[in-house]
Parts: structure tokens; C-alpha cells; sequence
């Protein structure tokens, strides 16, 4: 091993040249750990030795009940320590318990804090059954013996002499002067003490001079007592002068700045924190005096002191000022130095650069590799330090912001208010009333979000000539159809558009139909034999509505949209001369499993809209998943484009959403909350307390009565949702049973006029019994049971306000956009087929239920409620406040789709 070089000056005064006994055996690493770990074991008490100075000290007789006492501590040991833990640490632990507990009866406070010091939390069991078994051992020994047994140990380690101990330390710098005489080594020196403190004394002592003038209050010395007065209140001790120093020269730099008075306090504030207000006052008030006094004043020496100090730390007297100048430099200081030096020279020509040109040239900023590695290697140190499940790193995550994302509960995440993992209040305003019956939490409507300036509204006649004849009779595009409305038809990125119930997303889907339309628009003339659009709607019944819709819009253009469902059957033929398809899940599903058949149709798609993707969380949301994953396969294999377009109502974790369906969340991605609903939402929620299953049932058509009638005093419309077929009949019935009884029944009366005539004609020819006979008194039922033609005349009929009360089930709310201006949720209970009972309802049906709520044309807000029993009413506030996430349900039907692409040799096995 090469000797350091030194100079022979240092050299001759030193023993660092001695030759030593050089052995190459000690200089190993692994020998000196192992040496140095069996000295470690051998001085300190071990298992080992317990039971040999127990084997010593006994008869063999009685060694069998003590290897007994033996096993409780062991085992009390691994019960403490833990079972993954080996043999060794397991003994450790013993012998520290039989330590512990030798001399003690019982276990007390002082032990059970050692204990829980040395291992963390621990069974008290453990620990109370090892100190009787510690007792049994130790009652047959005197004190003296056991004293002498762990005496013995820690005598022999008292004998060690700690590293550095004999090594003689002095602070002292000493001038080389030549007329000094040099110290010899050997020579015998004065006690030198430890203390830093009295060092400090002693050495401003020595250099003070006596006769020192009384110093004028605002000046260094001023600054330094208010300094260590500070931190001996702060600290609850003396505080040390380098302490003293060194918030003294920061104080000074920050008092010699050129901020403000109020720039200064809030820093100042901030390094000497809600104890030092009284010194941030005084430094404030003699500010000038203080640094006016540290310039022109040096008779005192603590001044002196504070003055180098600063210097040192500012890097102006970096270098020894004493006589004969000895820098001593490792190889790898000495290539840090030049490193260093290069880089000041690098940055100093960018800045005579920058001074000539009047800014930086783009060459001199390329990029440098040996730069770049150090930075590389230093972010690596830095990363292995970091945990790999932090906090701190979902919080970066969290404070992405998205161009086009209007989330409010998000924003509010991100503030300091908010506490992670505590329940969010609800909004302000809230109203409860609580009585025998119900407890009712009334949540009134927000207000919607105001229109920011970089919001222009798009208008139909600015659009080109195949916009106008789409949507022919609109004057412009709502707020958020503008807000999307770039990405949607000028584009071909995927997109996730999540908005509130009625909010226009049909019509962003028709932008994107638009969009792919005007991509075979050439010479004037639609190629339509190039392109399929498939609109993927999640009930038949919306299917049927958004093809009559498709259909009126698209007709000018010449393309046609048919429905492809369970009802509606189309020939091989008439799908080739169809440009767009409405179609259900589990419909194009098996449309695209086909191989051979309709091949030619799922090649030739170019469009893909999901409507209500939410559903992903439900029973049917597998089938969606396997489109998805079918259409990026398709894309991948055989690298054509198919745009995909989400639409969904409610999607807490948008985000997730956005990946699966490979949307760029900075392009596509567009969230409005609800203060984005046309027409704002008041809700209400109502618990009924009867734990009586009959009386809870009665109470329940009790308060939906009351509530229907209330709205329709108030001149309103009312959709009361039940869960089954017949329930909406039996419910209406109870409705105008309970009107009649309370002589109310004129307030549901239909109003008299010359329309009404004609509707009553309308009803009379249905072939429903229970809609003509609740006709007359207000009241109808709609369900998916009923014929289309009776579903359609109930819906005409409430649309035009013959019918006040219309008791549905929730087709109504995914298929059909009729709102109302109240809505009603008459009960939570489901009944599953497949699981063979009744669960809660969903939150996203809450959510579609609700969005049917308010009028656009006519109210200013509308009103939700919803009527359940009185143990799920926080469950569903706090679904209100917290949307749970939407999940993945595709393991319940991994194998019938994993079979599905088997059989068609799209994997094999």
C-alpha cells in the first residue's frame, strides 16, 4: 500500500514514516469483521455462557426442570423476536431477556421500556413468562453468583481501549515563525481538554484585549448577544459559539440584502420561526445601524471572528493565511480541482458570449456527455435513498393538470386542506331534518362553472358545408360541444369524453362521425363503400332511439344508419350498404368473433363509439372489455387506424379509464363535472328508520307520496323509479289510493284542453289495461315489458304534460332522454338473478336516474331524490362525495373469452 505523500518537513515531525509490523493477512476486510464480531461475542453475555455457568454451577438432578426454564425463555425470545428470525438472534434475545430479568421479580416499567427499546412492540406474555422462568433459575443461586456472572463480562469489556482514545488533539494552529521553537514529537505537552466550549473561552480570553471601550447598543456585539440570547431560550441550554457564528453571518447576509423590510420579515420568520418574532423586531428597527457598524468597526474581536467566518462561508479567504503554506491533496482532490476549474472556464466564456452575441448561442448549449452521465449517476444515488411506495410520489402524480379536465373534487385534493384519507364534508348549504319516520339530508344545486375567456362558443355557420347539413336547425354547439369540439372533427386522436346526463355528448359523437365522413369526402363525392362507423349503444332501446336520431341527422349526407340488435336482424346485403350501425355489446361482440362470415365488416370500421363505458364496472362490462381488446388488436396487426370514442355519464377514475382505452390524456381527454350540467342538481336523500319490513314498506310509499305531491303543488312533472315490472304498477296504485283517501287527487288531475281529447283517444286504443286506466287520474307506468308502440304513446303523452306522474323502471333512464323536472328513487333493493338475492343499487344508476332531473328548456334546476332505508343513507352520501372507482370485471369471464379466441385460432395453445 502506497504511503501518502507528504512533505519532508511535515514528515521529520511526525511517525506517520514508521515502519510497522506490515502483515497481509490483518489488511482483509472479511478476516478483521469476523475477528472483531467473535471479540464482540466473546466479551458480551451469551447464551453459550449462560448455559455453561449454569452446567458448572448445578447437579445434573437439577438441570432437567432448569433446561425447562431454559425453553420458555428461548421461546419467549422467538415470540418477541420472531419466527423468521435464526437461531443466533433468537439466543441473543434469551440471554438479554435472562440480563433483564436475573435480579428482577416481576416485570416492571423499566424493563418493559428496554425491552420494547431493543425490539419494538412485543407480547407481554412473552415477557411475563420469561421472567418467571429467569426466577426459577435464579432462585437457586445467591445474588453475589449472578452478579459475578454478568460482572464478569463487563469487566472484560471495560478493559478494551476505545478507538482514538490514546491520541493526543489540540486546536491550536501555530504560526511557523522562526524564531518559535518547533515542537518535537514525544515531547510532553500540556492537558489538553476536550470541551469546546472552554476552548472558545479560553481563546478569546487570551486574545481580548483589557482595555476594550464600552460598545454602543446597536452595534455587532448587539447582534451577537441577541443572537445567543435567542438560542439559549429556544434550545433550553447554552448555546455553542460556532452555533452563534453561524446564525450570525446569515443573519447579517440576509440584513446587507437589498429586499424590502416586508420581504425580510417573511424570511426572517421563516428561519427563526414563532420564537424569534421579538428578535426579527429589534433586527428590523437597527437594521441600517448593524450593518453600518459590521463594516466600519473591527476593535472587536467577536466581531473579528464573525467577519472571517463570513468570509470563509462566502469563499473570499479560502486559502491558510498562516506562514509557510502546505496544501496536502489526494489524486482524486486534485482531478475534482480541475474539473472545477474547467467548468469556471467554460461558464465564463458563455458569458462573454452571451455579453457579445446579447444571447446564448444554441452550440454552446449542446449537450455534454460526461455532464449528463454525472447528473445520471447522481439522480441514481439520489433514487436509492427514495422509498419505491411513497406518498410524496402519488402526490406528483396527482398534481399533473390536464388541459381539459374540470374536476372540482380533484382541485380540492390538491389543496393543503385536504387530509388524506378523511371522509370530505359535504357542501355547504346542506339541510337535515330528522323525525320518527326518516332522516332526510337535503343537498341543494350548485352553481354552474363560470365561462372562462379562453371559451368561444362554435356556431353552425362557421362550420363546413357537411357540418351545416348535420346539424341543420341548430344555431350553435352548446359549451361543452365548443370546448371539445377541435379534438372531435378536426382529429383522429381517441378520446374519453365524461359528462353529466344530458350535458350533449350524443352530439360530440356526431362530431366524430362527421370527422371520419369528411375523410372520404373527395371531388364532392361521400366514398362510402370505404368506411363503417359503429356506435355501440348498452340497452336496445337506446339503440332503437340513437338510429332514429343518426338517422334524421345523417339523411341530407346520404348515409345510412341501421340497427343491428337481438330485434333487428340484417342480411349480409343490406349491411354492406349500410355506413353506420347502432348496435348493443354482446351484439358486435359476436360480430367480431366471426372469422369468416363478417371479416370484411370489422375491417373495414374506422370508427368505434362506446356509449356508457361506465359499465365497465358492471356484469356486461367483460363484454366491453373484449371489444376494446379485440379493436387494439386489430389496430396493432394490421396497423390501420380505428378511432375510438368513450362516452360515459359518471367515471370517478377517469385517468384508468383513458389508459385502457389508449386516449392521450392531454389530447383527448375531456372531464366536466357536474357544474357542467345544463340544468343544475338538487339532491335528497331520505333514510326510513322502521326496522318492521311490512312498516317499512308502508313508510316508504308514505314519504314518496309526500314528496310527489309536493312537486306536483309546485306545478312540476314526476318520474318515481321502482326496480320491477310489476312494482311500477302496485306503486301507482298506492299513489292515487292515498290521493283519494286525503281528498288530493285534483292536484294529479290531468288539464282539460283541446290536445287533451285527442290523447285521451290515443289512450283508449292501446291495448295496456293499467295505462288506461291511470290515465285518467294522472298517472302511468312505463317499463321494457311493455309493447314499443305503448312505451312510445306514454312518452308522448309526458312529454307533452297530459301525464303529472309517471312510475318507470331504470330503462327509462338509460334508453330514453325524457326528463322531468323531479325524480324519485323509490327504494334500493335489487334483486340479482345471479346471485340469487337482492343488492343495493349502483351508484352509477343513482347517477343516470339523477341526470333525468330539470328540464333545459324550462327549469333552472332540478331535483333528485332518492328513498332508501335508514342504514344505507350514509352509504350512499358517502358514494355522492366519494366515487368509488370503477374496476375491472373481466376475471369472472376470463375463461369463456379466453375459449372464444382458442376456437378461432387467435391464440394458440
Amino acid at each position: 500500500m502506497a504511503l501518502p505523500r507528504l512533505t519532508g518537513a511535515l514528515r521529520s515531525f511526525s511517525n506517520v514514516t514508521k515502519q510497522d509490523n506490515y502483515n497481509e493477512e490483518v489488511t482483509d476486510l472479511q478476516l478483521k469483521r469476523s475477528k472483531l464480531h467473535e471479540q464482540t461475542v466473546s466479551l458480551d453475555l451469551t447464551w453459550m455462557k449462560i448455559v455453561k455457568f449454569l452446567n458448572e454451577k448445578l447437579e445434573k438432578s437439577e438441570m432437567q426442570s432448569v433446561n425447562e426454564d431454559l425453553k420458555d425463555i428461548l421461546q419467549a425470545a422467538k415470540q418477541i423476536v420472531g419466527t423468521d428470525n435464526g437461531k443466533e438472534a433468537i439466543e441473543s434475545a434469551a440471554a438479554f431477556l435472562f440480563k433483564t430479568f436475573h435480579l428482577k421479580d416481576s416485570v416492571g416499567h423499566k424493563e418493559t421500556k428496554a425491552i420494547k427499546q431493543m425490539f419494538g412492540p412485543f407480547p407481554s406474555s412473552s415477557a411475563t413468562a420469561a421472567c418467571n422462568a429467569t426466577n426459577r433459575i435464579t432462585s437457586r443461586f445467591c445474588k453475589d453468583s449472578l452478579t459475578a456472572l454478568v460482572q464478569m463480562t463487563t469487566d472484560e469489556y471495560g478493559d478494551r481501549v476505545l478507538f482514538g482514545k490514546n491520541l493526543a488533539f489540540s486546536f491550536d494552529m501555530h504560526d511557523l515563525d522562526h524564531l518559535d521553537e518547533l515542537p518535537i514529537n514525544g515531547e510532553s505537552q500540556k492537558t489538553i481538554s476536550l470541551d469546546y466550549k472552554k476552548f472558545l473561552t479560553d481563546h478569546f480570553q487570551e486574545h481580548s484585549a483589557p482595555d476594550l471601550k464600552p460598545v454602543e447598543k446597536a452595534n455587532d456585539s448587539f447582534l451577537w448577544c441577541e443572537v445567543e440570547k435567542y438560542l439559549n431560550a429556544t434550545l433550553n441550554e447554552m448555546a455553542e459559539a460556532t452555533r452563534i457564528e453561524d446564525l450570525c453571518c446569515t443573519l447579517y447576509d440576509m440584513l446587507a440584502s437589498v429586499k424590502s423590510g416586508d420581504e425580510l420579515q417573511d424570511e426572517l420568520f421563516e428561519l427563526l420561526g414563532p420564537d424569534g418574532l421579538e428578535l426579527i423586531e429589534k433586527l428590523l428597527q437597527n437594521r441600517i445601524t448593524i450593518v453600518d457598524r459590521f463594516l466600519n468597526s473591527s476593535n472587536d474581536h467577536k466581531l473579528q471572528a464573525l467577519q472571517d467566518n463570513c468570509k470563509k462561508i462566502l469563499g473570499e479567504n479560502a486559502k491558510p493565511n498562516y506562514g509557510c503554506q502546505v496544501t496536502i491533496q489526494s489524486e482524486q482532490e486534485k482531478q475534482l480541482m480541475k474539473q472545477y476549474r474547467r467548468e469556471e472556464k467554460r461558464i465564463a466564456r458563455r458569458e462573454k458570449k452571451a455579453g457579445e452575441d446579447g444571447e446564448i448561442a444554441e452550440g454552446l448549449l449542446c449537450f455534454d456527455p460526461k455532464e449528463l452521465r454525472i447528473h445520471r449517476e447522481q439522480a441514481l444515488m439520489n433514487a436509492r435513498n427514495v422509498p419505491i411506495l411513497s406518498r410524496q410520489r402519488d402526490m406528483d402524480v396527482e398534481k399533473i393538470r390536464y388541459p381539459h379536465v374540470y374536476d372540482s373534487q380533484a382541485e380540492a385534493m390538491r389543496t393543503s386542506a385536504f387530509i388524506a384519507g378523511a371522509k370530505m364534508i359535504l357542501p355547504e348549504g346542506i339541510q337535515r331534518e330528522n323525525n320518527k319516520i326518516y332522516e332526510e339530508v337535503k343537498i341543494p344545486y350548485s352553481e354552474p362553472m363560470p365561462v372562462g375567456f379562453e371559451e368561444k362558443p362554435v356556431y353552425i355557420q362557421d362550420l363546413d358545408e357537411i357540418g351545416q347539413l348535420a346539424f341543420k336547425g341548430m344555431r350553435r354547439l352548446n359549451r361543452i360541444q365548443s370546448i371539445v369540439f377541435e379534438t372531435a372533427y378536426n382529429t383522429n386522436e381517441n378520446m374519453l369524453i365524461c359528462a353529466p346526463t344530458g350535458a350533449g355528448k350524443t352530439n360530440i359523437a356526431m362530431l366524430t362521425v362527421l370527422h371520419e365522413i369528411r375523410q372520404h369526402f373527395q371531388q364532392g363525392v361521400i366514398r362510402k363503400n370505404e368506411f363503417k362507423i359503429v356506435y355501440v349503444a348498452p340497452m336496445k332501446a337506446l339503440a332503437a332511439e340513437m338510429t332514429n336520431y343518426f338517422s334524421k341527422r345523417l339523411e341530407p349526407l346520404g348515409i345510412i344508419v341501421k340497427e343491428l340488435t337481438g330485434d333487428m336482424q340484417l342480411s349480409k346485403s343490406e349491411i354492406l350498404r349500410t355506413q353506420m350501425l347502432v348496435t348493443t355489446p354482446e351484439k358486435w361482440d359476436v360480430v367480431t368473433r366471426k372469422s369468416v362470415g363478417d371479416v370484411a365488416l370489422s375491417q373495414i370500421v374506422k370508427l368505434l363509439i362506446l356509449d356508457e363505458v361506465h359499465l365497465l364496472h358492471e356484469d356486461r362490462g367483460p363484454v366491453l372489455e373484449s371489444i376494446v381488446a379485440r379493436t387494439l388488436r386489430q389496430v396493432e396487426s394490421t396497423q390501420s387506424m380505428i378511432r375510438i370514442l368513450g362516452l360515459s355519464a359518471t367515471l370517478p377514475n377517469y385517468l384508468d379509464v383513458a389508459t385502457f382505452l389508449h386516449v392521450n390524456p392531454f389530447i383527448g381527454l375531456f372531464y366536466f363535472d357536474g357544474r357542467f350540467r345544463p340544468v343544475p342538481l338538487g339532491q335528497t336523500f331520505l333514510g326510513v328508520k322502521s326496522a318492521n319490513k311490512v312498516q317499512q314498506l308502508n313508510n316508504m310509499d308514505e314519504v314518496c307520496y309526500e314528496s310527489v305531491l309536493k312537486q306536483v303543488k309546485a306545478g312540476h312533472q314526476v318520474m318515481v323509479f321502482v326496480h320491477a315490472r310489476n312494482a311500477t304498477v302496485r306503486t301507482a296504485m298506492s299513489l292515487i289510493e292515498r290521493a283519494k283517501n286525503n281528498v288530493q287527487i285534483s292536484y294529479f288531475l290531468p288539464t282539460q284542453g283541446p290536445e287533451y281529447g285527442h290523447a285521451e283517444k290515443q289512450v283508449q286504443k292501446s291495448r295496456n289495461k293499467q295505462v288506461r286506466e291511470l290515465f285518467p287520474d294522472g298517472f302511468s307506468i312505463h317499463h321494457a315489458g311493455m309493447l314499443r308502440q305503448d312505451r312510445n304513446l306514454v312518452e308522448s303523452l309526458f312529454f307533452n304534460g297530459h301525464i303529472k306522474v309517471l312510475v318507470c323502471t331504470a330503462t327509462l333512464a338509460w334508453g330514453v332522454n325524457l326528463p322531468a323536472h323531479a325524480v324519485i328513487i323509490k327504494g334500493t333493493q335489487i334483486y340479482a338473478a345471479k346471485r340469487g338475492s337482492f343488492v343495493d343499487l349502483g351508484i352509477l344508476d343513482v347517477m343516470q336516474i339523477f341526470g333525468r332531473a330539470g328540464r333545459p328548456q324550462f327549469d333552472k334546476f332540478g331535483e333528485g331524490i332518492i328513498i332508501t332505508t335508514h342504514d344505507k343513507l350514509s352509504h350512499y352520501l358517502s358514494l355522492l362525495t366519494q366515487q368509488n372507482p370503477i374496476e375491472s370485471q373481466f376475471l369472472e369471464s376470463l375463461a369463456d373469452n379466453l375459449n372464444a379466441e382458442l376456437y378461432e385460432d387467435i391464440i394458440d395453445m
